[in-house]
Protein backbone atom coordinates (compact mmCIF):
# COMPACT_ATOMS: atom_id res chain seq x y z
CA UNK A 1 0.00 0.00 0.00
CA UNK A 2 2.54 2.59 1.04
CA UNK A 3 4.43 1.52 -2.32
CA UNK A 4 1.48 2.23 -4.19
CA UNK A 5 0.82 5.66 -2.38
CA UNK A 6 4.09 6.63 -3.35
CA UNK A 7 3.96 5.72 -6.78
CA UNK A 8 0.74 7.71 -7.19
CA UNK A 9 2.02 10.78 -5.79
CA UNK A 10 4.92 10.23 -8.04
CA UNK A 11 2.82 10.49 -10.84
CA UNK A 12 0.81 13.51 -9.79
CA UNK A 13 4.25 14.98 -8.95
CA UNK A 14 5.24 14.66 -12.46
CA UNK A 15 1.41 15.77 -13.93
CA UNK A 16 2.19 19.12 -11.94
CA UNK A 17 6.11 19.54 -12.88
CA UNK A 18 4.57 18.88 -16.53
CA UNK A 19 1.36 20.72 -16.31
CA UNK A 20 3.36 23.89 -15.22
CA UNK A 21 5.86 24.28 -17.85
CA UNK A 22 2.77 24.31 -20.46
CA UNK A 23 1.15 27.20 -18.92
CA UNK A 24 4.60 28.80 -18.62
CA UNK A 25 4.48 28.12 -22.90
CA UNK A 26 0.56 29.64 -22.77
CA UNK A 27 1.51 32.98 -21.13
CA UNK A 28 4.64 33.56 -23.26
CA UNK A 29 2.69 32.60 -26.31
CA UNK A 30 -0.10 34.94 -25.69
CA UNK A 31 2.13 37.60 -24.85
CA UNK A 32 3.81 37.37 -28.04
CA UNK A 33 1.38 36.69 -30.27
CA UNK A 34 -0.47 39.79 -29.51
CA UNK A 35 2.71 41.51 -30.00
CA UNK A 36 2.74 40.32 -33.71
CA UNK A 37 -1.10 42.02 -34.16
CA UNK A 38 -0.99 45.66 -36.01
CA UNK A 39 -0.28 48.42 -33.33
CA UNK A 40 -4.10 49.98 -34.16
CA UNK A 41 -5.37 46.75 -32.98
CA UNK A 42 -2.63 46.53 -29.48
CA UNK A 43 -4.02 50.10 -29.05
CA UNK A 44 -7.21 48.82 -28.83
CA UNK A 45 -6.85 46.30 -26.25
CA UNK A 46 -5.07 48.75 -23.61
CA UNK A 47 -7.16 49.85 -20.60
CA UNK A 48 -8.00 53.68 -21.00
CA UNK A 49 -8.60 55.04 -17.48
CA UNK A 50 -11.69 57.45 -19.23
CA UNK A 51 -13.12 54.17 -20.75
CA UNK A 52 -12.95 51.66 -18.46
CA UNK A 53 -14.19 47.86 -19.43
CA UNK A 54 -13.63 44.38 -18.34
CA UNK A 55 -12.35 43.06 -21.81
CA UNK A 56 -9.71 45.39 -21.71
CA UNK A 57 -8.92 44.94 -18.12
CA UNK A 58 -7.70 41.90 -18.85
CA UNK A 59 -6.03 42.17 -22.34
CA UNK A 60 -4.12 45.15 -21.89
CA UNK A 61 -1.35 43.13 -19.14
CA UNK A 62 -0.85 41.32 -22.17
CA UNK A 63 -0.05 43.55 -24.61
CA UNK A 64 3.21 45.64 -25.21
CA UNK A 65 3.52 48.53 -27.65
CA UNK A 66 7.86 48.30 -27.94
CA UNK A 67 10.31 45.61 -28.59
CA UNK A 68 12.19 46.41 -25.35
CA UNK A 69 9.41 46.58 -23.47
CA UNK A 70 8.17 42.84 -24.37
CA UNK A 71 11.59 41.36 -23.99
CA UNK A 72 11.88 43.06 -20.34
CA UNK A 73 8.57 41.36 -19.53
CA UNK A 74 9.97 38.24 -20.83
CA UNK A 75 12.86 38.01 -19.27
CA UNK A 76 11.25 38.99 -16.27
CA UNK A 77 8.73 36.08 -16.05
CA UNK A 78 11.38 33.66 -17.44
CA UNK A 79 13.64 34.49 -14.13
CA UNK A 80 10.58 34.58 -11.40
CA UNK A 81 8.58 31.40 -13.19
CA UNK A 82 11.95 29.48 -13.31
CA UNK A 83 12.60 30.19 -9.75
CA UNK A 84 9.52 29.87 -8.52
CA UNK A 85 9.06 26.49 -10.46
CA UNK A 86 12.79 24.91 -8.67
CA UNK A 87 11.80 26.16 -5.42
CA UNK A 88 8.24 24.22 -5.88
CA UNK A 89 9.96 21.21 -7.64
CA UNK A 90 12.11 20.41 -4.98
CA UNK A 91 9.96 21.23 -2.14
CA UNK A 92 7.56 18.83 -4.18
CA UNK A 93 4.47 21.37 -4.19
CA UNK A 94 3.90 22.01 -7.87
CA UNK A 95 0.25 23.13 -6.59
CA UNK A 96 2.19 26.51 -5.18
CA UNK A 97 3.39 27.17 -8.71
CA UNK A 98 0.24 26.12 -10.98
CA UNK A 99 -1.34 28.67 -8.55
CA UNK A 100 0.53 31.36 -8.92
CA UNK A 101 0.18 30.68 -13.11
CA UNK A 102 -3.18 29.92 -13.00
CA UNK A 103 -3.75 33.50 -10.66
CA UNK A 104 -1.22 35.32 -13.67
CA UNK A 105 -3.95 34.13 -16.21
CA UNK A 106 -7.34 34.29 -14.56
CA UNK A 107 -7.44 37.11 -11.26
CA UNK A 108 -4.11 39.29 -11.58
CA UNK A 109 -5.03 40.91 -14.55
CA UNK A 110 -8.42 42.29 -14.23
CA UNK A 111 -7.80 43.21 -10.57
CA UNK A 112 -4.90 45.44 -11.30
CA UNK A 113 -6.15 46.59 -14.00
CA UNK A 114 -9.27 47.74 -12.52
CA UNK A 115 -7.23 49.37 -9.22
CA UNK A 116 -5.58 51.08 -11.45
CA UNK A 117 -8.42 53.53 -11.35
CA UNK A 118 -8.00 54.71 -7.77
CA UNK A 119 -5.91 57.18 -9.42
CA UNK A 120 -7.63 58.76 -12.30
CA UNK A 121 -5.71 60.06 -15.08
CA UNK A 122 -5.85 60.85 -18.63
CA UNK A 123 -3.90 57.77 -19.93
CA UNK A 124 -3.51 54.14 -20.57
CA UNK A 125 -1.86 51.59 -19.49
CA UNK A 126 -0.45 48.19 -20.50
CA UNK A 127 2.39 45.52 -19.89
CA UNK A 128 2.59 42.27 -17.81
CA UNK A 129 5.10 44.17 -15.36
CA UNK A 130 2.40 44.29 -12.90
CA UNK A 131 1.63 40.97 -12.95
CA UNK A 132 5.21 39.82 -12.82
CA UNK A 133 5.17 41.92 -9.57
CA UNK A 134 2.77 39.93 -7.95
CA UNK A 135 4.40 36.07 -9.10
CA UNK A 136 7.29 37.70 -7.42
CA UNK A 137 5.93 37.87 -3.88
CA UNK A 138 4.88 34.05 -4.31
CA UNK A 139 9.06 33.68 -4.27
CA UNK A 140 9.53 34.15 0.00
CA UNK A 141 6.60 31.50 0.35
CA UNK A 142 8.25 28.88 -2.13
CA UNK A 143 11.54 29.51 -0.23
CA UNK A 144 9.75 29.09 3.56
CA UNK A 145 8.02 25.77 1.70
CA UNK A 146 11.35 24.28 0.62
CA UNK A 147 13.01 25.10 3.99
CA UNK A 148 10.23 23.66 5.20
CA UNK A 149 10.38 20.24 2.98
CA UNK A 150 14.36 20.21 3.62
CA UNK A 151 15.00 20.50 7.23
CA UNK A 152 11.90 18.97 8.08
CA UNK A 153 10.28 21.55 10.83
CA UNK A 154 7.84 24.43 9.90
CA UNK A 155 8.80 27.80 9.34
CA UNK A 156 6.81 30.43 11.72
CA UNK A 157 4.90 32.20 9.00
CA UNK A 158 5.72 35.81 10.98
CA UNK A 159 8.83 35.38 9.70
CA UNK A 160 7.09 35.47 6.10
CA UNK A 161 5.47 38.91 7.02
CA UNK A 162 8.93 40.36 8.25
CA UNK A 163 10.40 39.63 4.70
CA UNK A 164 7.36 41.37 3.74
CA UNK A 165 7.75 44.42 5.75
CA UNK A 166 11.48 44.67 5.62
CA UNK A 167 10.93 44.39 1.80
CA UNK A 168 8.04 47.42 1.74
CA UNK A 169 10.79 49.61 3.91
CA UNK A 170 13.35 48.43 1.24
CA UNK A 171 11.19 49.94 -1.72
CA UNK A 172 9.89 53.14 0.41
CA UNK A 173 13.13 54.26 1.23
CA UNK A 174 15.99 52.78 -1.49
CA UNK A 175 13.68 52.63 -4.13
CA UNK A 176 11.82 55.53 -4.65
CA UNK A 177 12.60 59.74 -4.51
CA UNK A 178 12.88 60.80 -0.94
CA UNK A 179 10.03 62.14 0.67
CA UNK A 180 8.11 62.42 4.48
CA UNK A 181 5.65 59.83 3.17
CA UNK A 182 8.51 57.40 2.21
CA UNK A 183 9.94 58.36 5.22
CA UNK A 184 7.21 57.59 7.04
CA UNK A 185 6.82 54.10 5.35
CA UNK A 186 10.49 53.33 5.54
CA UNK A 187 10.26 53.43 9.00
CA UNK A 188 6.99 51.86 9.53
CA UNK A 189 8.45 49.13 7.57
CA UNK A 190 11.44 48.66 9.63
CA UNK A 191 9.06 48.96 12.78
CA UNK A 192 6.69 45.88 11.89
CA UNK A 193 9.67 43.86 10.43
CA UNK A 194 11.40 44.02 14.41
CA UNK A 195 7.66 43.48 15.65
CA UNK A 196 7.05 40.49 13.78
CA UNK A 197 10.82 38.93 12.89
CA UNK A 198 12.15 39.81 16.54
CA UNK A 199 9.96 36.61 18.36
CA UNK A 200 11.61 34.14 15.78
CA UNK A 201 15.06 35.34 16.37
CA UNK A 202 14.94 35.30 19.95
CA UNK A 203 13.60 31.73 19.46
CA UNK A 204 16.04 30.61 16.98
CA UNK A 205 18.95 32.04 19.22
CA UNK A 206 17.70 29.96 22.16
CA UNK A 207 18.07 26.41 20.14
CA UNK A 208 21.02 24.20 19.76
CA UNK A 209 22.75 24.01 16.78
CA UNK A 210 20.64 27.11 15.27
CA UNK A 211 23.48 28.53 13.44
CA UNK A 212 24.62 25.35 12.08
CA UNK A 213 21.05 25.33 10.34
CA UNK A 214 20.89 28.35 8.85
CA UNK A 215 24.23 28.36 7.20
CA UNK A 216 23.24 25.74 5.37
CA UNK A 217 19.90 27.57 4.20
CA UNK A 218 21.86 30.57 3.07
CA UNK A 219 24.28 28.39 1.53
CA UNK A 220 21.64 26.17 -0.52
CA UNK A 221 21.95 27.36 -4.14
CA UNK A 222 18.34 26.80 -5.00
CA UNK A 223 17.81 29.60 -2.27
CA UNK A 224 20.59 31.95 -3.16
CA UNK A 225 18.35 31.55 -6.70
CA UNK A 226 15.27 32.24 -4.99
CA UNK A 227 16.47 35.01 -2.71
CA UNK A 228 18.68 37.17 -5.44
CA UNK A 229 15.71 37.29 -8.25
CA UNK A 230 13.08 38.29 -5.20
CA UNK A 231 15.75 41.47 -4.50
CA UNK A 232 16.89 41.76 -8.13
CA UNK A 233 13.71 42.31 -9.06
CA UNK A 234 12.80 44.55 -6.11
CA UNK A 235 14.91 47.20 -7.39
CA UNK A 236 14.02 46.70 -10.87
CA UNK A 237 10.34 47.65 -9.93
CA UNK A 238 11.26 50.79 -8.60
CA UNK A 239 13.33 52.74 -10.67
CA UNK A 240 14.30 56.59 -9.40
CA UNK A 241 13.84 57.96 -12.47
CA UNK A 242 9.70 57.10 -13.58
CA UNK A 243 9.47 58.91 -17.01
CA UNK A 244 11.08 58.24 -19.95
CA UNK A 245 9.71 60.33 -23.26
CA UNK A 246 5.99 59.70 -23.06
CA UNK A 247 6.49 56.77 -21.08
CA UNK A 248 5.95 56.83 -17.13
CA UNK A 249 6.74 53.47 -15.00
CA UNK A 250 3.84 52.89 -13.04
CA UNK A 251 5.52 52.06 -9.64
CA UNK A 252 1.88 52.56 -7.67
CA UNK A 253 0.56 49.55 -9.66
CA UNK A 254 3.51 47.40 -9.38
CA UNK A 255 3.56 48.14 -5.36
CA UNK A 256 -0.41 46.95 -5.58
CA UNK A 257 1.05 43.92 -8.18
CA UNK A 258 3.57 43.31 -4.77
CA UNK A 259 1.29 43.28 -2.87
CA UNK A 260 -1.87 41.47 -3.49
CA UNK A 261 0.62 39.14 -4.92
CA UNK A 262 1.88 38.12 -1.19
CA UNK A 263 -1.67 38.76 0.23
CA UNK A 264 -2.54 35.49 -2.17
CA UNK A 265 0.26 33.39 -1.66
CA UNK A 266 0.56 34.02 2.35
CA UNK A 267 -2.74 33.57 2.83
CA UNK A 268 -3.00 30.31 0.40
CA UNK A 269 0.35 29.08 1.97
CA UNK A 270 -1.32 29.66 5.58
CA UNK A 271 -4.77 28.44 4.87
CA UNK A 272 -2.85 25.17 2.97
CA UNK A 273 -4.30 25.43 -0.41
CA UNK A 274 -0.45 23.99 -1.68
CA UNK A 275 -0.83 21.21 0.21
CA UNK A 276 -0.11 20.20 4.05
CA UNK A 277 2.95 21.64 5.37
CA UNK A 278 5.74 20.44 7.78
CA UNK A 279 3.90 20.46 11.20
CA UNK A 280 5.42 22.06 14.04
CA UNK A 281 6.85 20.45 16.83
CA UNK A 282 6.44 21.08 20.43
CA UNK A 283 8.53 22.93 22.62
CA UNK A 284 12.13 21.86 23.36
CA UNK A 285 14.26 22.45 26.02
CA UNK A 286 17.38 23.92 24.84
Amino acid sequence: MTADLSTRLDNLMNFGNGLALVLIGVIMTVIIGLFTLAKSTRHALLFAYGDPSLQTAYTAPFVHLSAGHLAGNLAVFLLVSGALYALSRHARIPWLFLSALVAALSIFPVTLSLLNLAIPRDAVTYGFSRVNMALVCFLPIAIARYIEAKQGRAIDTLLLLAAFFLSISGIAMAATPRSPLTLTVGMAGVSLTVLFGGPFVRRERRLAYARDRWREVVLDPAIIIGAGAWLLLLATAFPQTVASGETVTNVYIHFVGYALGFMTAYLSHEWEFFGNRVKKRGKTAS
